[in-house]
């Protein structure tokens, strides 16, 4: 066995050792659960908006929300006047705003015989708003072959 002091000794050396491999980290400051900023730093391109806009029309499984379809294909023509996109944003404006006019007309004959014409005009907006996104999906293809 060793001698006390050896002990004593021996044992301040590991503790000294043990306590120069400890590290001190200053402590870390609190943030929120979700980052601060916008994910995307800047605005969107206007590629951008057009997805979105599409992408608010819906499809067979998702009723269209024209307002907010409206809303970035409108923000797309004021923001990107020189945008390959602008004429058929401005094209989706003008069908939603006459699918708009006729739900709001169509309205007031709930209580009567629904109007044929009507129900025509509205069939016939539906199907070239299909077209139009059939005509979009067709030109993306055509750009990606290209490039």
């Amino acid at each position: 066995m060793l001698p006390p002091a050896k002990n004593v000794f021996i044992l301040a050396l590991i503790i000294v050792l043990s306590g120069a491999c400890a590290v001190i980290r200053p402590p870390e400051e609190k943030k929120g659960p979700f980052p601060e900023g916008p994910a995307v730093p800047g605005a969107p391109s206007d590629e951008d908006l057009f997805l979105l806009g599409t992408s608010y029309l819906g499809n067979n499984e998702l009723r269209p929300d024209y307002f907010n379809a409206r809303v970035a294909f409108d923000k797309l023509v004021r923001t990107y006047p020189g945008s390959r996109r602008r004429h058929t944003a401005e094209q989706f404006i003008r069908l939603i705003d006459e699918i708009q006019k006729l739900k709001k007309s169509g309205s007031a004959e709930d209580y009567g015989p629904p109007n044929a014409q009507l129900l025509k005009e509205n069939a016939r907006l539906k199907n070239d708003l299909e077209r139009l996104k059939d005509l979009e999906i067709e030109s993306e293809k055509r750009d990606k072959r290209l490039r």
